[in-house]
């Protein structure tokens, strides 16, 4: 009989892994040596994403400590949303909103809001 408390073993030292998700959202699980439920997901102050139910992804676990989710590998994957919360976010270099520069795209809507002229 599987029970519950299986999910969080305490390493005897450091490890990491890659699994894949099996439940996403809420209750994150993620097949490794078996399925691991109820891991928390870290990742930079002020960003944040839920990796998707078969995307694989990078486990630690610290001594002593309960594994966790620490990221996916960079370009395998698109998540369905990005929230990034801070008190100021200082944006360089150009920025593209699906393909289209910032100033183009804020352009291009105002123009559709006035009937055409901007």
């Amino acid at each position: 009989m599987w029970l519950s408390g299986q999910q969080r073993r305490p390493a005897e030292s450091g490890e990491g892994q890659t699994g894949t998700v099996t439940i996403s959202g809420g209750e994150l699980a993620v097949e490794l040596d078996s399925e691991r439920r109820g891991l928390e997901l870290y990742g930079p102050a002020g960003y944040r994403w839920t990796p998707k139910v078969g995307e694989r992804v990078l486990v630690i676990q610290g001594r002593g400590e309960d594994p966790c989710v620490v990221g996916t590998k960079t370009g395998a994957y698109v998540p369905d949303r990005v929230t990034i919360e801070a008190g100021s976010i200082d944006l360089n270099g150009q920025v593209l909103i699906g393909g289209v520069p910032l100033e183009s795209y804020i352009i291009s809507h105002m123009s559709g809001l006035m009937g055409g002229e901007v």
